[in-house]
């Protein structure tokens, strides 16, 4: 066997040994519509641990995964929610931003934005990511842009996912909030 027949052999095999690594990796598909959100307590930029039980049968909570602090696209996106958020309010409901940054990441970020609602940090264990199914599966860390509505109940009730370097209206999700409001 030739030296490139042995290398291309042996890249061969060290590929298909990673693919196997990773595959043993658990990695949750994204919830459902009409499933239980996950219950996560996470420490905030309040300084507060925030649980999404917290909220059971007080208000609806609207969860926004980002991707990473101070990226452009990211902070427009945190930015169109503030500018909704009176809208929210009036609808019940509760706005969080989930990402894997630092605590102090996010805390200057939120400061600099001056955010009404908070970010929460899902550093270093990406357990939230996980089991919303919005991690990158491209890298080790980081998420992938989406949204979901969560009831009063906890069951999610809408979800939307966001592409690269859009920003992402409001609209589509204080719709489904109105429209999960008129349901008896």
């Amino acid at each position: 066997m030739g030296i490139v027949a042995k290398r291309l052999r042996n890249g061969l095999l060290l590929g298909v040994l990673l693919a196997g690594m990773l595959g043993a990796v658990p990695v949750a598909t994204a919830l459902e519509i009409g499933e239980l959100a996950p219950d996560f307590m996470l420490l905030s930029t309040t300084g507060e641990k925030i649980s999404l039980s917290q909220f059971r049968g007080k208000t609806a909570v609207l969860i926004e995964f980002y991707g990473a602090d101070f990226s452009p696209t990211c902070v427009k996106n945190l930015v169109a929610r503030k500018a909704d958020y009176s809208k929210f309010q009036g609808l019940n409901v509760q706005v969080l931003g989930i990402s894997d940054g630092n605590p102090f990441s996010q805390k200057a970020l939120s400061d600099s934005l001056k955010l009404p609602y908070p970010l929460l940090s899902d550093f270093p264990d990406l357990q939230v990511l996980r089991r919303y199914g919005v991690l990158e599966q491209s890298q080790v860390s980081g998420s992938r842009r989406a949204f979901f509505l969560v009831d009063q109940q906890g069951i999610v009730r809408g979800q939307w996912w966001g592409e690269s370097f859009d920003v992402f209206s409001s609209e589509n999700i204080l719709q489904a909030a109105q429209a999960m409001l008129q349901k008896p």
